[in-house]
Formats: structure tokens, sequence, C-alpha cells
């Protein structure tokens, strides 16, 4: 069990510094919607990237900002989705959850990983990379005018499905260890409502 512990702290670390991706695209997308509005509704955009030779990505249609912040929202959810499972934040039905006990919490845990969240992780890996493998070698590109290359954001949800799966893992390893009494398993705090 010492081994799989291990293996689950590996798992945590791993998906914790992924999620600083998932932060960052959250900055970035601010920061590209809130340039993307003033150039298109307060500047005159014809005007605005002749002030900026030197930043030829200024240079992007419209639509190509647009789908940035699409690809980046994506990558918000799906990279950082691991990390907030980790933190035993996600979002679940909180009908029975929230009145019992830590025993059966756990015993809840672990039924709903193996016999929906793992499940439902294979499959979606299993549908989505055939869909990402097709669209790079085609190269793919948006139909919108000024629109990106397809396949990065297609890469982003077999990637998310398989880090979610691999936390998923971490976390049956702590709810088993928690149920044997060495482990902990993050805090459940009930939703204020």
């Amino acid at each position: 069990m010492q081994g799989l512990l291990a293996l689950s702290r590996g798992i945590d670390w791993f998906n914790q510094k992924i999620s600083i991706i998932a932060d960052w695209l959250v900055l970035i997308c601010a920061v590209i919607s809130t340039l993307n509005a003033v150039v298109r509704y307060m500047l005159d955009y014809s005007w605005f990237k002749y002030v900026a030779p030197f930043f030829k990505a200024i240079d992007m249609p419209s639509n190509g900002w647009l789908e940035a912040q699409w690809y980046m929202f994506a990558g918000m959810v799906l990279l950082g989705a691991p990390y907030v499972m980790r933190q035993n934040e996600h979002v679940r039905v909180d009908l029975i959850y929230g009145n019992v006990g830590d025993k059966w919490r756990n015993r809840i845990d672990m039924f709903g990983h193996l016999f929906f969240l793992f499940p439902m992780c294979v499959l979606m890996i299993w549908i989505t990379w055939p869909w990402f493998y097709e669209s790079w070698r085609i190269g793919e590109q948006s139909s919108n005018a000024g629109g990106l290359v397809r396949w990065p954001v297609k890469l982003i949800l077999p990637v998310g499905f398989a880090l979610l799966l691999l936390q998923g893992v971490s976390e049956l390893v702590k709810t088993v260890g928690a149920m044997r009494g060495i482990a902990k398993v993050a805090k459940y705090e009930r939703p204020v409502q």
C-alpha cells in the first residue's frame, strides 16, 4: 500500500504542476478578451494594427482571437479538473454525501470512481483520441475566416481526460488508504447555500 500511496503523491504533484497552466490560461484569456473587446469596439481595428507593426499576433483577425479564448477555456477546464478533484472541490450531487460520515463518504467515492469516473474517462479518451489524430493528420483549420488550427484544442480533450483518470486513481488509492487508517483524503466541506 505504501508504494501505491507514493504513486498517489506523484500523481498529485504532477497534476498540481499542470494546474498552474490552467491558472495562467485564466489570466491570458481575460487579457485577450479585454484587448479584443477594446480593439473591436473602442478603436478602429485597421488603425490599431499599424500602431504595433512588430507584433504580428495583433494582426490576427477577430475570429482568431475569439477562438483562442475558446481554446484557453477548454484548457482551463480540462487541465484544472484533476486539481479540483484532488482538493475535493468538484461539483457533486449532494443529496446523500453531505449527510453521512467519513466512512460512507469513502464508500460513495470508491463506488463513484470505479463505476462512473473511470469508465467515463476511458470512454472519452477512446472517443477523442481518434478525433484529435485525424485533425492533426489533415492539418484541420477552423472554417471561420481567420480561424485557428483545430488539432491543439482537440488534443486537450484526451489529455485532460487522461489526467482526470490519473487523479481518479490517486483519489481511489487515498480513499482505500483512508479506509485502512493509513492515509487522508481532502476534507469535504458542505456547500454553503
